[in-house]
């Protein structure tokens, strides 16, 4: 059985330290960059690592696999919109493209109410007798 590996708590120091870092990156503006390679933050990184709250150091770069599919969904977005306008300017009901265009009804309606397309409706009520 192997021996899990106990995080050792920081001394005051370090602790003192990691927070002097972490003001640092503040005071840069590096807040909300994930993947950001500078001098600050490679240091706060090999601080956090030091201290036993990371892994590794290395400051892994985003794979270029999210930003494609990114630009497929958005790709594919843009022809469902296109087919919505099509079909609705033929009169078809949300329910009836989405029997068409094999997608869903309520991404059909997201699509229709963020681009102003007015969908045709069925009425609804009572039947007349006669």
């Amino acid at each position: 059985m192997s021996k899990v590996k106990k995080r050792v708590r920081p001394t005051k120091e370090q602790a003192q330290e990691l927070n002097r870092r972490l003001d640092a990156v503040v005071k840069a503006g590096h807040i909300n960059d994930l993947y950001c390679d500078c001098e600050v933050c490679r240091a706060l990184a090999e601080q956090a690592e030091l201290m036993g709250y990371r892994t590794d150091s290395i400051i892994k770069q985003p794979s270029d696999k999210w930003e494609r599919r990114r630009r497929e969904a958005k790709r594919k977005r843009q022809i469902d919109v296109v087919k919505v306008a099509n079909l609705a300017g033929q009169g078809l009901t949300s329910a009836e493209m989405s029997e068409k265009m094999h997608r869903s009804k309520s991404y059909i309606n997201k699509l229709a109410k963020k681009f102003e397309i007015t969908l045709a409706t069925k009425k609804r009520g009572r039947k007349p007798c006669h």
